[in-house]
C-alpha cells in the first residue's frame, strides 16, 4: 500500500474505512466511524500495515473533514469532543427543534415560528437587494455618500440585530460613522461582491478593512462576514464565533479559529458549509442561510457537566459627545 500519512483514508480488513489521525514510530491512530463513537483506534505499527490498504478507497468528504482530534494523555488515544455528533445524530437533534426541517413554514406576526431565524436572514437579504442591488451601492460610494451607505446598512442589519452573536445597532452606528476607514470598508465589500469567484486577496482586504473600523474583538468576525452573507447567501458564509465554533467542534471539524478574521479559518468554514449544504438539501436546505440555522441549532448543547461561560456585553468604541452626535445623524431618516 502507499505510505500511511496523517489525514489519509485507509481500509482495514475488519474495521472498515477510517481516517489516519496520527502516525507514531510504534503506533498508528485511525478513526473508524463504525467502531467506537469518538475514539480513534490505536494500532501497533508497523504490524498494522498488513491489515490496511489505501487502494480503491472511495473519497469521503465527511470523514476527511473530521479534524478536531485531541490526544488524551491518560489513555494515549486521540478522541473527538465529548459532545461529538455524527451527521445522522446532528440531523436528529436539529429535527427535535425543527420537526419539518427546512421546509417548515415561517410563522405569523407573533414571531413564534422555529424558522424565525431563517426568515430574518432572508428579510435582511431582501433589504440588501432593495438598498444596494443593481450597482446602487457602488454608485453611492462613487458619489461619496457614506452617510447614506451607513443608513442603508443599518436598515439591513436591523432585521437580525437582536440575534445572539450579531452586532447591535449602536455598534454599527459607531463603526460606520463616515470616515476614511468606512470608505475602505465599503470599497472592500463591494469589490468582494463584484467578483464572480473572489480569490483569497479580496477576502483578506475585507477582513483588514473590517478590523480598521474598531469594533470590539468579539464582534470582528460578524463585522467582516455579515454583509457578504446577507448580500449573497448562496456564496458567502457567516461566522458567529460562539455558535459557529461550537457547532463545528460537535461535528468534529477544526476551523483553526483565531479571533481576528483570517482566510484560513474562513476557508475552513466555507468547506464545512458546502459539505453540509450538499447533505442538507434532501431536507429542503436552499443555501447558507439554512446551513447557518442548522449550525446555530446544534451548537447549543454543551458537554455534560461542562461549565457555561458567557461573554460580557459588547461595548461601543466611544461614548464621547461627538460620537453620540454622529450616531444620531447616522440613524436619521433619509
Amino acid at each position: 500500500m502507499t505510505e500511511v500519512v496523517t489525514g489519509s483514508l485507509v481500509q482495514h480488513v475488519s474495521l472498515g474505512i477510517g481516517k489516519v489521525v496520527a502516525v507514531e514510530p510504534t503506533a498508528v491512530h485511525i478513526y473508524f466511524p463504525h467502531s467506537e463513537r469518538r475514539y480513534a483506534a490505536k494500532l501497533r505499527w508497523p504490524a498494522a500495515q498488513t491489515f490496511l490498504t489505501s487502494a480503491g478507497v472511495e473519497p469521503d468528504p465527511w470523514l476527511r473533514g473530521l479534524s478536531s482530534f485531541a490526544l488524551d494523555p491518560a489513555t494515549g488515544r486521540y478522541a473527538l469532543a465529548v459532545n461529538f455528533l455524527s451527521h445522522d445524530e446532528a440531523i436528529a437533534e436539529f429535527l427535535e427543534s425543527h420537526p419539518q426541517g427546512f421546509a417548515e413554514p415561517t410563522g405569523g406576526a407573533n414571531g413564534s415560528s422555529k424558522r424565525e431565524r431563517a426568515a430574518r436572514w432572508r428579510a435582511a437579504h431582501a433589504e440588501w437587494t432593495q438598498s444596494f442591488g443593481g450597482g446602487e451601492g457602488e454608485r453611492l460610494l462613487a458619489d461619496g455618500k457614506l452617510r447614506e451607505l451607513g443608513r442603508r446598512a443599518l436598515r439591513i442589519a436591523g432585521h437580525v440585530g437582536n440575534l445572539p452573536g450579531t452586532m447591535g445597532q449602536d455598534v454599527l452606528v459607531e463603526a460606520l460613522d463616515p470616515a476614511e476607514e468606512v470608505t475602505g470598508f465599503f470599497e472592500a465589500l463591494f469589490g468582494l461582491l463584484s467578483a464572480p469567484s473572489p480569490a483569497r486577496a479580496r477576502y483578506e482586504k475585507l477582513f483588514a478593512a473590517s478590523q480598521a473600523l474598531g469594533v470590539e474583538p468579539d464582534l470582528a468576525w460578524p463585522m467582516a462576514t455579515l454583509f457578504p452573507f446577507v448580500a449573497e447567501p448562496g456564496r458567502h458564509v457567516l461566522f458567529l464565533p460562539k455558535s459557529t465554533c461550537g457547532a463545528a467542534t460537535r461535528l468534529g471539524c477544526d476551523l483553526r479559529y483565531k479571533p481576528a478574521p483570517n482566510w484560513v479559518t474562513y476557508a475552513a468554514l466555507q468547506g464545512l458549509s458546502a459539505q453540509l449544504l450538499e447533505k442538507l438539501q434532501a431536507r429542503g436546505a436552499q443555501d447558507f442561510v439554512d446551513v447557518e440555522v442548522f449550525l446555530n441549532a446544534i451548537s447549543k448543547r454543551p458537554p455534560s457537566g461542562a461549565e457555561r461561560r458567557t461573554k460580557p456585553a459588547a461595548r461601543s468604541r466611544s461614548s464621547t459627545p461627538a460620537r453620540a452626535q454622529a450616531a444620531s445623524a447616522l440613524q436619521g431618516n433619509r
